[in-house]
């Protein structure tokens, strides 16, 4: 049977609030049905999370895992204190922790939003820098349209 990790912020809740992903409570539901799946969060404390899921009727996993670091080294290190458990996936949001995971031997899915997601996260990300022609441009352009929308002009 799989066994999962599924980080909480960025996959199930969105990252420093209260809301679900739709695509994330799915994949929750598949998962706790089908596999032994475990949550992971940095951000709530346990009991935080456990009325957040209380709240919302998920209780199909079946431990959490709190990881008291930040970053790709917390990540690494809380997993570390699991590896017996043979889990054999990681749905992660951050491709610095999921870099890191590859690195150290976890099957990893790499599971973001398209509407959330930091641009430099996205495999199409092209680095390179705007020219400041573009960007005055822009700035110009946005200023013609808000100086002529309809609804900023003064009213008699």
């Amino acid at each position: 049977m799989l066994a999962a990790v599924m980080i909480v912020e960025g996959v199930l809740r969105t990252p420093d609030a209260e809301a679900h992903y739709d695509t994330g409570w799915g994949l929750y539901h598949a998962l706790a049905k089908n596999s032994r799946l475990y949550l992971l969060s940095h951000t709530w404390t346990e009991q935080d999370n456990a009325l957040w899921l209380a709240k919302r009727h998920l209780s199909g996993h079946l431990a959490y895992l709190h990881q008291p670091t930040p970053g790709p080294a917390g990540r690494l290190e809380t997993l570390e204190r699991i590896r017996s458990w043979r889990i054999s996936l990681v749905l992660e949001p951050d491709p610095s922790c999921a870099a890191a995971e590859l690195t150290a031997g976890w099957n990893t899915s790499l599971f973001t939003h398209a509407a959330y997601t930091q641009p430099q996260w996205r495999p199409d990300y092209n680095a390179a820098p705007r020219p400041w022609d573009d960007l005055a441009q822009a700035i110009e352009r946005q200023d013609r349209l808000r100086l002529t929308d309809p609804r900023h002009q003064e009213q008699p």
